[in-house]
């Protein structure tokens, strides 16, 4: 019952403007790039964080290395080491399908509803709730930058996720291994987005919820991809950063 009315509040309509579309027959559009959510931000650099020019000669497993550990004990971060191959699978399908929404999961049982954009090497996270109400001005619970300076080099992208309360470092690692499941791992889950982006009148939202009876198998399927809280420890060696 509580996840039915959770369902009938998340199809109350969303509104902006720009690309059209239509989610359990309530009509939605959406301008990519303005403001908030979409917003056109400064550009973050990978040498505004740490010395590149003397990480030119270092192996890819000491620059993630180095990354892993410069994050450690940083609360408002996650972070992750990400294989080239796979990011340039999810930026590909981004660009086919950048908007997606995620169930997250909370304590008291039910669960919120999390509207995500991909935008460049940014990916943003914001409330649904709040999307509905402020549009492209909702400020973002989480963003994930993805810093591609060592991509052709060394194999590798590094990430960096900052979020905001009232979104946990758990619930900011949560949305990052769902977006690689959604966008790389599990094909029958990018589905859901393509038709979210392309068909959005026969998105299922039960079929969303019904992920959540699984919300580990992203573990199961692909450990190497499970991103976690900067501060914490990591079971993952390829994907992972502590």
């Amino acid at each position: 019952k509580q996840w039915y009315q959770r369902r009938v509040a998340i199809t109350a309509g969303i509104r902006s403007a720009g690309v059209r579309g239509r989610v359990g027959g309530i009509t939605f559009t959406r301008k990519i790039g303005t403001v908030g959510v979409g917003a056109d931000i400064p550009s973050h650099n990978l040498s505004d964080i740490m010395k590149t020019e003397l990480l030119e000669e270092a192996p890819a497993e000491q620059v993630s290395q180095i990354w892993t550990d410069y994050h450690k004990n940083k609360e408002e971060f996650i972070s992750a080491v990400i294989p080239s191959m796979h990011y340039a699978e999810i930026t590909a399908k981004a660009r086919i399908c950048p908007r997606f929404v995620y169930a997250l999961p909370k304590d008291n049982g039910g669960f919120d509803m999390i509207y995500s954009e991909i935008n460049g090497h940014r990916v943003s996270f914001t409330s649904l709730e709040a999307f509905k109400t402020l549009q492209s001005s909702a400020p973002p619970l989480l963003e994930l930058f993805h810093y591609v300076d060592f991509q052709q080099s060394k194999g590798v992208v590094l990430m960096r996720g900052v979020h905001k309360l009232p979104l946990t470092s758990t619930e900011a690692v949560f949305l990052a291994n769902q977006l690689q499941m959604y966008y790389r791992i599990d094909p029958e889950r990018y589905k859901l987005v393509h038709t979210f982006n392309h068909n959005p009148m026969f998105f299922d939202f039960n079929e969303l919820l019904r992920n959540l009876d699984n919300p580990d198998l992203i573990k199961r399927k692909d450990p190497s991809s499970v991103p976690s809280p900067s501060g914490g420890s990591s079971g993952a060696p390829a994907d992972t950063a502590s």
